[in-house]
């Protein structure tokens, strides 16, 4: 007998079965199903596994070798610029560290003149207290990077600061005579760090020292010529305001006087444990830089000699020809001596005595004394009258 009855249309094959629709993807697939070429069998219809998260460039980075011989091994650190990454040289197994220039940056092209200047910054002093640099080259990715010496162990000294707190004056004074050290071979080759502040300097044991420093990130250097200063072109200014001289602060025009003024405010924060000046913000600091003179170091740690006080406080006067005019002289102030401290206590002493005369720049002894002339002058007059 012949089925004269209509076919039953299925829902699937017609579209019709909304919840088919909804769950088609996890339906197995139909023998009829065009198999995969090569692969002899239906694609699989399971969902596809989970990824992993994916992790920020810099750990997509790990593992990448640049320049066919620098095999990135770990990241170490990061900064506004790019990210410091351990890596080992593939040929002979030396470790190295390697900054990353961010490739978004990449794109702006006074940002890789920036880091391009901060390599032939580091290499042009040469100096043992300034982080070595060997090597520049471009990642597959288009990204810039540079090769510096691997400093191992130690800590940079904003580190250590939080760590210890303050440090003991004679340590502090082996440390800023050989920052004194190397940033005078900076300014000599005409360079100017502009970003000195307890973090861009790192200690590491060399021989028996254990407090042998290195300076770190030229990122913002610039050659000194009159026209420099450190206002980008969209007016911001670079620095750290917890260290930054007071013409660095308004945009004005800086040479090196600005970086012995910001190593001033680096002793003054490793012998107290804290900056010069703090605020609740950023304008507020710059402001004290610009307008207050700090407490001596002395009046928070009683161990700082008094002659010290003096020194740090010349280091940051507010106008640059009042301050040391070479980082040699800083430094030979630094190491002391019965001369210096006496002028030093001197230089201290007048401070003070400044610092407790009336606006009108009257001193308080001849106050003093015209008062003392007015009261015998009144007495006598009584006298004469009254018998």
């Amino acid at each position: 007998m012949v089925d004269t009855r209509e076919p039953t249309m299925d829902p699937v094959a017609t579209g019709t079965d909304k919840t088919a629709q909804r769950t088609a993807d996890l339906r197995p697939h139909r023998p009829h199903a065009t198999p995969s070429p090569g692969l002899g069998r239906p694609p699989s219809t399971e969902p596809p596994p989970s990824r992993p998260p994916i992790g920020s460039m810099a750990d997509l980075l790990i593992g990448t070798v640049l320049a066919d011989r620098y095999k990135l091994l770990t990241k170490l650190g990061e900064g506004a610029m790019g990210w410091v990454f351990l890596a080992e040289h593939t040929e002979i197994g030396k470790k190295l560290a390697i900054k990353v220039m961010r490739p978004s940056l990449c794109r702006l092209p006074e940002a890789v003149r920036r880091f391009r200047r901060e390599a032939r910054a580091a290499t042009q002093v040469g100096s043992k207290h300034i982080v070595d640099v060997t090597d520049f080259g471009t990642t597959p990715n288009g990204a810039v990077f540079f090769v510096m010496e691997y400093l191992e162990g130690g800590e940079d000294l904003g580190t250590l600061l939080k760590k210890q707190g303050r440090l003991p004056w004679s340590r502090v004074q082996h440390m800023m005579v050989q920052l004194c050290a190397a940033l005078q071979a900076a300014h000599d080759t005409g360079i100017i760090h502009r970003d000195v502040k307890p973090a861009n300097f790192y200690r590491v044991q060399v021989g028996t020292d254990p407090d042998f420093i290195k300076v770190l990130d030229f990122g913002i250097a610039r050659l000194a010529n009159p026209t420099d200063s450190i206002v980008t072109q969209t007016g911001v200014v670079m620095g750290t305001p917890d260290y930054m001289a007071p013409e660095q602060a308004q945009g004005r025009h800086v040479d090196h006087r600005a970086d012995i003024y910001s190593l001033g405010a680096t002793a003054y924060a490793l012998l107290t444990g804290r900056p010069p000046f703090s605020g609740n913000n950023e304008y507020d600091v710059i402001y004290k830089h610009l307008n207050e003179t700090a407490r001596p170091p002395s009046a928070t740690s009683p161990d700082v000699p008094e002659w010290v006080d003096s020194v740090i406080l010349r280091a940051m006067a507010k106008e640059p020809e009042q301050r040391y005019q070479s980082m040699a002289e800083f430094g030979a102030a630094l190491r002391g001596g019965k001369a210096e401290s006496d002028t030093a206590s001197r230089s201290l002493a007048s401070a003070k005595l400044s610092e407790q005369e009336p606006q009108h720049g009257i001193s308080p002894l001849v106050l003093a004394g015209g008062a003392l002339g007015l009261a015998v002058v009144g007495g006598l007059i009584v006298y004469l009258a009254f018998g």
